[in-house]
């Protein structure tokens, strides 16, 4: 028997080592997979201190505050990194690293820019109507604005870095390096007897902070120092990256959103205490569905290099082998939520929080555990090249979820805006499909 356990020991050793697509993924799983459970009790442990030291009336005022500043970050954050994740893959393909410069230059002047004109508009309305409390709305958000360059410049370091198949090191600012900053800031805040709303925001953009400096060390240590010199500007390049945004900037936003719009609608329909329902939700949910977000990051660049080969039976393996791995995963994760989600959130976050969150919790458990089983639907059409394609299912996916919302929201709260959003994503992975299936001429999910 120990001997039967030592050789499939071995084998496994083997197929991790190996060159195939399963060792591949398995590699790339496992690094970026690391480093979201490294992670992951940083994620938790500031979301619990900051619901337990806030309470939730100013938990909920925080969570919209700074869901509101990640909706602005789209079109500098999410859109930029995707776009120069597929630019980056296809250059170091061909091996045209010179250019890969030239889109950082490129990135970084776009995300500056937005940047200053995001705070110029939304804090000179911000600043107009701010009480200038450590509880109000608009002086939060006047405060939380200053993290909007530091959060796409990072973005774009870390599309690079997944594009030069670093992923690890793209992803480790953003999942390790935040999360932990803003954990030891709010500490310091709850054991001075300082924490508020307020104080809060100021640990997340140290957070931010932190992890600009970390991802902006990581990227020079990178890109060879040959490569670092300055590039002549290709101004046709220049503005083929920049019609490629648009798509993804409206793409980005319609996943964020999806993911997102129901605290947003809840903070606008609703009251506080529901918006930190919602979030406490949404932190359980995410388990469920990080093992898919992994393999998403993963995958990502070998989607771009397997379909330009014309390989069509490798990028079935890929789709299929990469949602069978994070189902694996996310099942033993979504079952006790679904079913015991009450006694795992009073026990986590407090009985005042199950009160109000054990049943938003099961309906977005079920429905990311359903995301899970389809597989990454969304990666394959974008890193494809199909990403308007993709952007239109989300944008339906999107008014499907927000008319939800509007229906459910005032009269279930939480609830409804919960099970808005399960509907939208579920819509959203049927049309994906199909358009995988006609498009790519393969069939996506675990099954």
């Amino acid at each position: 028997m120990l001997q039967l356990k030592l050789d499939r020991f071995g084998r496994w050793v083997a197929m991790v080592r190996g060159d195939g697509l399963p060792a591949q993924l398995m590699r790339g799983a496992l690094g970026v997979g690391g480093l979201n459970l490294l992670a992951l009790p940083l994620v938790l442990a500031s979301s619990i201190l900051l619901a337990r030291g806030l309470g939730p009336e100013g938990f909920g005022r925080y969570t919209f505050v700074i869901t509101l500043i990640t909706t602005l970050s789209i079109p500098l954050a999410p859109a930029l990194m995707q776009l120069t994740t597929r630019e980056t893959a296809g250059m170091h393909l061909t091996g045209d690293n010179s250019r890969i410069r030239a889109l950082l230059q490129w990135a970084n002047h776009y995300v500056l820019l937005g940047s200053v004109m995001v705070i110029t508009v939304v804090g000179g309305v911000a600043l107009w109507n701010a009480d200038w409390r450590d509880d109000d709305r608009w002086t939060l958000l006047l405060l939380g604005l200053m993290a909007l360059p530091l959060l796409g410049l990072n973005a774009v370091r870390a599309g690079v870095l997944a594009g030069l198949r670093r992923v690890v090191q793209g992803q480790f600012p953003d999942l390790f390096v935040r999360p932990l900053v803003l954990l030891l800031a709010a500490v310091t805040m709850l054991v001075a007897g300082a924490l508020t709303p307020l104080t809060a925001v100021v640990s997340f953009l140290a957070g931010a902070v932190m992890a600009f400096a970390v991802g902006a060390a990581l990227l020079k240590r990178t890109i060879p120092e040959s490569e670092e010199e300055s590039v002549p500007k290709d101004s046709v390049q220049n503005r083929q990256w920049l019609r490629a945004w648009l798509p993804f900037t409206l793409l980005a936003a319609a996943s964020t959103l999806n993911a997102q719009i129901g605290i947003l609608l809840l903070g606008w329909l609703s009251t506080d205490d529901q918006v930190a329902a919602m979030q406490v939700a949404e932190r359980g949910a995410m388990l469920v569905v990080m093992s898919l977000t992994v393999m998403n990051l993963v995958i990502g660049p070998h989607i771009t290099q397997v379909y330009r080969s014309g390989d069509r039976k490798r990028l079935q393996a890929l789709s299929r082998q990469s949602a069978r791995m994070a189902l694996v995963v996310a099942l033993p994760i979504a079952l006790p939520l679904i079913f015991f989600g009450g006694p795992i959130i009073s026990i986590v976050f407090g009985a005042n929080y199950a009160e109000i969150a054990t049943l938003p919790l099961a309906i977005l458990a079920v429905g990311q555990l359903i995301n899970v089983v389809f597989g990454s639907v969304g990666r394959l059409l974008v890193m494809s090249g199909y990403e308007k394609h993709s952007l239109i299912a989300q944008f339906i996916a999107l008014v499907v979820a927000v008319a939800g919302c509007f229906a459910l929201i005032p009269n279930y709260g939480a609830v409804g805006a919960a099970s808005a959003i399960s509907f939208g994503l579920m819509v959203w992975n049927l049309m994906l499909s199909y358009k995988v299936y006609k498009i790519l001429g393969i069939r996506p999910g675990a099954v």
